[in-house]
């Protein structure tokens, strides 16, 4: 379908009108970088026209600009059934995807001081790059660039055409792009959805114009024989394009989408490589400075045209070369040339539903798993999920070992479960997935989950705009991390991803730390239920003691319950308080918790089971931060409080914050031993033996020993 598209536009589309297409989009990119006043150079320009200092991206522009402009007539022409997605791998691309907004309507109908008019276009040039930024984030219209981190686009485009059969995604991935492991992964990992459902189709543009921030690109010192051999051996037929002729270009994007299959299909892909030079169009060389060619051309290529006379003179004679009167009408409209090589505004995606009765369901998951295993509870909770539609488990090879079974009768995985060995590659399938309205799960090990807390990062940081944006809510972020260091060797000890997490302050993070396999159950359908959170789910495999259950409701709803069976019902002032936050310090405390209730009948204790870590935090800081009531209730005034956590202490000790207890609290958890040590001396390493709790909890509540009371 793709295919006939792009060949029927181009013969129903001039070449002329992508041409100047491309060339308005070049135009409004250097007015953004440079002018304050005059966009259109209605009369003769001069240095108060000019930006004292120029801020923002060139060199990526014109190769961007050329791929948008051919794929307009292609954008214009796709049925309400289908849709095409741009991912820029580059997001300093701001100019060319405000410029393109900017054209399209787009962003004159989410921001009416944007419309196509005189005060619009002088807005647009003028607020760059203050009004949204310089670089490309949800705030412009119609740009699912997700994160200012280079490397996941392709992946994330893969994870969007997922049981998408009626998407077509175009990654723009830069040459220099192609370095980074996550890139140099996803051509590969395209092999492992064979097989796995009916899928869109991703058509990588490499845009391979010969430079990087500092020098030029690896790919850029191949010959056109070693690049075919490179891009044929990650399983794509590759089409060239230099984009110095329009009409070359679209020949080869029609050729590309001839070849392009749908992904999951055996045999090649393609990929379209456009060659262009980084920041065509600068000046070869002013006032003895070389331009063209060097890394220069990266950010402003003139830096200082108000204040030197060579570069204005270069720039004047750089901006009027586009003859910006015969491409936008005064009022700043596109003329009508331009107007078959547009697209159209498309209809906006359907907002997903509120979910309702998130608790209940959860409560109800966890009663049916009372006594189950975590072997036993989780598959059953994901395979449950799975019969709702539009769902998938990506691991990173690691689903047996972690004691998740999700394969059929013969040991072959479930069509909706991928495991491949990158941490990097199931974030980012997990990230398109998710941000195109469908919900995953990516399950690993904790230790090596930290390798994407960059990646995690800069999705927060995408949704947080999305929401400045007022644009509708998403599928969570969700993570199950198990096999936890305390059962594992050394090198796989690191619970550093929920410090990384908890250290952004962004309210829509969540750490779930159940105390048993059936709170694991419900808090895993409970994050997968609710909308616009990135919650962690942190479970060991390993069995641990059941729990009664009848506090779930409100560990689910505030994060955090006082345990009765454990509890002195004095409701008054404690003598003590146990906090556990996780199934083994809930394993630890509440043995500890039992001996002195059978040693210390009249000891006034209290036993609290932290669910949501970010109950924890200061008031009104997060959605579930206890009111200063609320923490008095559960924690005390004076009260010693021993508080055992499965992650670092000190993201407890952070989250508290300004209502620290102080001294009357001890918080316990992982310490690096720096060696390998046994599990048993792992415990003891970090205080949560039986001997070590024992010795803290009567010293603190100042109880006698036998030796004293002897």
């Amino acid at each position: 379908m793709w295919a006939d598209l792009a060949h029927a536009t181009a013969q129903s589309v001039p070449d002329t009108a992508v041409a100047a297409v491309a060339d308005t989009l070049d135009y409004l990119c250097l007015a953004q970088l440079y002018l304050r006043d005059n966009p259109l150079l209605e009369r003769p320009l001069t240095p108060a026209d000019l930006k004292p200092r120029p801020a923002g991206h060139w060199g990526v522009c014109p190769p961007v600009n050329r791929v948008l402009a051919a794929l307009g007539p292609l954008q214009k022409t796709v049925p309400d059934t289908h849709d095409v997605l741009v991912l820029h791998g580059a997001g300093h691309a701001g100019p060319s995807a405000l410029a393109h907004a900017y054209l399209t309507g787009r962003l004159g109908a989410a921001h009416p001081e944007l419309t196509h008019s005189a005060a619009g276009l002088h807005t647009l040039v003028t607020g760059f790059p203050h009004h949204f930024g310089g670089e490309i984030t949800p705030l412009i219209p119609g740009q699912p660039h997700t994160g200012g981190q280079l490397g996941p686009a392709l992946a994330i485009a893969q994870g969007s055409v997922l049981d998408a059969p009626h998407r077509l995604a175009v990654a723009l991935i830069g040459d220099g792009e192609c370095e980074t492991g996550t890139t140099a992964a996803a051509w590969l990992a395209a092999r492992a959805l064979a097989g796995t459902g009916r899928h869109g189709t991703v058509l990588p543009v490499v845009l391979l114009n010969g430079q990087k921030m500092g020098g030029p690109s690896l790919l850029s010192t191949l010959t056109r024989p070693e690049l075919d051999a490179y891009f044929t051996g990650l399983g794509h037929r590759p089409a060239y394009s230099d984009g110095h002729s329009i009409a070359d270009l679209r020949r080869a994007l029609a050729d590309a989408l001839d070849a392009a299959r749908p992904l999951g299909t055996p045999g090649p892909g393609s990929v379209l490589v456009l060659t262009l030079d980084k920041g065509h169009g600068a000046p070869g060389r002013v006032a003895g400075r070389p331009i063209a060619g060097t890394p220069a051309v990266h950010k402003t290529p003139l830096p200082r045209p108000a204040q030197c006379q060579e570069q204005f003179t270069a720039l004047e004679r750089w901006l009027t070369s586009y003859q910006p009167g015969r491409l936008l009408t005064a009022d700043g409209r596109p003329r009508t040339p331009l107007l078959p090589a547009l697209p159209t505004a498309r209809r906006a995606q359907t907002a997903l539903e509120p979910p309702r009765g998130c608790i209940a369901a959860s409560t109800h998951v966890a009663e049916a798993a009372t006594d189950a295993t975590f072997p036993q509870a989780i598959p059953a909770v994901l395979r449950a999920r799975a019969g709702q539609g539009l769902f998938r488990v990506f691991s990173p090879d690691e689903l047996a070992s972690n004691r998740i079974d999700l394969t059929d009768d013969y040991g072959r995985p479930l069509p909706w479960v991928v495991e491949i060995l990158s941490e990097e590659i199931c974030h980012a399938w997990a990230q398109g997935y998710t941000e195109t309205g469908r919900h995953a799960l990516i399950v690993g090990y904790e230790a090596f989950a930290p390798i994407t807390a960059s990646l995690i990062q800069q999705q927060l940081k995408h949704r947080a705009l999305r929401r400045h944006a007022q644009l509708g809510p998403l599928p969570s972020i969700v993570h199950l991390l198990t096999s936890l260091g305390w059962h594992n060797t050394y090198t796989h000890q690191n619970p550093a991803l929920i410090s990384a997490l908890l250290a952004t302050g962004d309210p829509t993070v969540h750490v779930l730390t159940p105390a048993d396999p059936a709170r694991t159950a419900a808090a895993l359908t409970f994050a997968l239920r609710k909308l616009e959170r990135c919650t962690l789910v942190i479970a060991g495999k390993h069995p641990p003691p059941q729990h009664p259950l009848d506090t779930l409701d409100e560990e689910l709803r505030h994060g955090i319950a006082r345990w009765p069976h454990l509890s002195h019902p004095d409701p008054g002032e404690p003598d003590l308080v146990l906090a556990s936050a996780g199934d083994l310090p809930a394993e630890r405390l509440t043995t500890l918790a039992r001996r002195l209730r059978t040693e210390h009948p009249h000891l006034r204790l209290r036993y609290i089971h932290v669910h949501d870590l970010t109950a924890l935090a200061e008031a009104s800081t997060r959605p579930l931060a206890l009111t200063e009531k609320a923490f008095t209730e559960h924690f005390g005034n004076r009260a010693p409080v021993i508080l055992a956590t499965t992650g670092y202490p000190a993201d407890v000790h952070a989250l508290l914050g300004t209502r620290h207890p102080g001294a009357r609290l001890t918080v316990l958890g992982y310490r690096d031993p720096g060696r390998p040590l046994t599990q048993a001396q792992l415990l003891a390493h970090c205080r949560l033996d039986d001997d070590s709790l024992w010795q803290l909890a009567t010293h603190t509540a100042l109880l006698p020993t036998e030796a004293t009371a002897s």
